[in-house]
């Protein structure tokens, strides 16, 4: 095949001729998506489906064959910036359409293949608190000094800027994010606000220096918090902004307004009834 998307390999697994488990193996996964007009092939040639299809996955080397089997939502990103996955045909346009065909599924595929697609399609685990607390640090925890490489130098916002003009720097497009949200709330100076979810603080420290607000914050990142706190000291805001580390969901008393940013992926739907009934 020719014209695949991808890029430099940065590692290699074992080659050489496809064996028949090999070839198994991409034949339930074949299965799976079988009703797509996709082409998977292997690193020696080996393929399903009709060639001059314009979506093509093709397998570099058998580890990546079996890494992909085993943690697809986390190893397609690793296997395919490596180049031990490549793509014929539009990233995106692929990647949609597989996703369809795993959401989809079929129950005349084969005992393997319905296994496989179980496998395969994600379903996010209860969001418990120890599970919370768990992915933040795993995540949120890796180092300030790293999120300072790429996020805005002073706020550090995590979640997409507001751009009001094309040609605004992020920098811009973040303050005038928070600047948005402000107004959306309609802040009153002397207002108690709770923030579930507070990152790096940035927004909290924007309430407390623009609007006379004062805030407590909920963050179960020990790191975030840190961080958070010692901006509040350096702007002098510390009087008005508390940062408590702990989970959103026990958040108590009883405050002016509510606010969060980019927190529902981090609640997840099953809790999002709770989250509710902690607003109200």
């Amino acid at each position: 095949m020719t014209d695949y998307v991808t890029s430099e390999a940065s590692e290699s697994g074992t080659t050489g001729k496809s064996t028949a488990a090999d070839r198994w193996l991409l034949g339930q996964l074949h299965k799976i998506v079988g009703e797509l007009e996709i082409c998977l092939e292997l690193w020696d040639g080996y393929s399903i489906g009709e060639p001059h299809q314009t979506i093509a996955v093709r397998f570099k080397d058998r580890r990546a064959l079996h890494r992909l089997l085993f943690k697809p939502t986390y190893t397609f990103g690793n296997l395919y910036t490596q180049g031990r996955i490549e793509v014929r045909g539009p990233l995106i346009a692929t990647m949609e359409l597989i996703y369809k065909g795993l959401q989809k599924g079929s129950n005349d595929r084969g005992e393997t293949a319905r296994w496989l697609r179980r496998k395969l399609v994600y379903r996010p685990k209860p969001n418990s608190l120890r599970r919370a607390k768990d992915n933040i640090q795993t995540h949120y925890d890796l180092g300030n000094d790293f999120y300072k490489l790429w996020l805005d130098r002073h706020y550090m916002q995590y979640t997409c800027g507001y751009f009001p003009e094309p040609d605004c720097s992020l920098e811009q497009a973040q303050i005038a994010k928070l600047e948005l949200i402000c107004r959306k709330l309609a802040l009153k100076p002397g207002e108690t606000v709770v923030e579930a979810g507070s990152g790096w603080g940035g927004l909290s420290r924007y309430m407390a220096r623009h609007y006379g607000v004062k805030v407590r914050a909920y963050n179960i990142s020990p790191s975030q918090i840190e961080y958070a706190r010692q901006q509040a000291q350096k702007e002098n805001l510390s009087h008005a902004i508390e940062y408590v580390e702990d989970d959103c969901r026990n958040i108590s008393g009883t405050y002016d307004v509510f606010v969060s940013v980019g927190m529902l992926e981090h609640v997840g739907t099953a809790n999002y009834n709770t989250l509710g009934e902690t607003i109200d």
